[in-house]
């Protein structure tokens, strides 16, 4: 994903970052750094939303190790399109937006 734009990865702090890759794999798929370095690949860091206020409307996100391939499926919205926020891709995804 190198080249797609991933909001998440703007916010992100050193320590959350270092924490999600500390379990050396994907969240998702559980492809390892290892095999993944193997093909020239690296984790990537995204959000994934660990519970919802509905008094704020906001999401609490925490920070996750992706494949490329999970993180990049992540971003698509309902029309296959890349959005940067993985949030509003997953709404997009699902029709709550």
């Amino acid at each position: 994903m190198k080249t797609l734009e991933c909001n998440y990865q703007r916010k992100v702090d050193l320590p959350d970052l270092k924490a999600a890759l500390s379990e050396g794999c994907c969240d998702h798929c559980g492809v390892t750094a290892v095999e993944l370095a193997q093909q020239g690949e690296i984790l990537e860091i995204c959000g994934q939303e660990y519970c919802f206020d509905y008094e704020t409307g906001e999401a609490t996100e925490t920070p996750v190790a992706l494949c490329p391939a999970c993180h990049a499926a992540n971003h698509l919205d309902a029309n296959q399109q890349h959005n940067p926020c993985h949030i509003s891709a997953r709404r997009s995804r699902e029709n709550l937006e």
